[in-house]
């Protein structure tokens, strides 16, 4: 057990997993500090300290950071529009840099996407290889996962601790980005639906697992947080039952990344569906072994998306 924590700073505390840690931190009576360059967040508790700033703006940073306990850096971004790399190098390790220099304990949130992935059977593990030679992640998603694979080594070099959040839902998705395209695919009549899955999890969850991993983990060791593994068109099934809908899925045949790819323009996307086929599976074993971390129920999370998101 470390030093009790009376305040710290959240990075990117506006943004969804943020604000599923400031709520975690909250909850343990810390003082929460925000740095994010975005609006508050409407379900922050009012004691939260908001600066609006970038972790890039070194001023802005040290500010932000003076006489906080510990620093959770969720800020981070994944980009796939034109001159996205770019942005996501600056910001996922140019960023990540600039908190790191501060000196101050730091607790990362990395992405299961630099961690194995396996079948139902097996499930990946921290220290699994992150990629399959057979279906690499190419385009944006290749480059994301590269910049946080560099995020976190730079983290580890300096002991922070390290953090890999599975697919997240919940409530409190203010801009719908992660959550936002499962409600609209859900609210559909028919749907190609993709065969396979991931390991799914609550927002708050992940929140409390950010807390513990600082609190119980070891310094520059990955901890997965993810609660069930669930293919894709069991999860979108039970979001259209929760909002009163019935939603009839069709299988997307194999051959069709492979055709989709031949058109040019197209190979990205393809790829995108190709891995959304995979049985992306994990396990959260480490972090529930070492850090005392119990997720709860996914269908519970996936009701918290419907009444926060409103109805179709």
């Amino acid at each position: 057990m470390r030093r009790p924590l009376r305040s710290a700073l959240v990075t990117g505390g506006a943004g969804f997993v943020g604000h599923g840690i400031v709520r975690a931190l909250h909850h343990r009576g810390v003082r929460v500090r925000v740095l994010d360059p975005g609006p508050a967040h409407p379900d922050w508790p009012l004691a939260v300290e908001h600066h609006q700033g970038s972790v890039l703006d070194g001023p802005g940073l040290r500010a932000a950071a003076h006489g906080v306990d510990l620093i959770l850096h969720a800020a981070g971004v994944w980009d796939g529009g034109p001159g996205g790399e770019q942005r996501m190098q600056t910001l996922n390790v140019g960023g990540t840099r600039r908190v790191l220099e501060l000196g101050l304990p730091t607790v990362y949130t990395s992405s299961s996407i630099t961690c194995g992935f396996g079948p139902w059977a097996r499930p990946g593990l921290e220290d699994d290889p992150s990629e399959d030679p057979e279906h690499p992640v190419l385009g944006a998603g290749g480059a994301y996962r590269r910049s946080k694979l560099e995020a976190e080594e730079r983290v580890r070099e300096a002991g922070g601790f390290i953090v890999n959040p599975d697919y997240v839902v919940g409530a409190g998705d203010a801009n719908g980005v992660v959550t936002g395209p499962l409600l609209k695919a859900s609210r559909l009549r028919l749907l190609p639906a993709p065969r396979g899955g991931k390991c799914f999890v609550g927002v708050d969850d992940v929140g409390e697992g950010h807390v513990r991993a600082w609190l119980h983990g070891r310094p520059g060791r990955r901890y997965l947080l993810g609660a069930e593994n669930r293919r894709y068109a069991d999860v979108l099934r039970t979001l259209a039952r929760l909002q009163g809908l019935r939603l009839r899925l069709l299988p997307i045949p194999e051959v069709v990344p492979r055709v989709v790819a031949r058109i040019p323009g197209l190979r990205s996307r393809a790829a995108e569906v190709e891995q959304m086929n995979l049985e992306r599976y994990r396990s959260s074993a480490r972090a529930q072994r070492e850090l005392g971390w119990v997720p709860g129920p996914v269908d519970q999370a996936l009701q918290d998306t419907v009444n926060w998101a409103g109805g179709p």
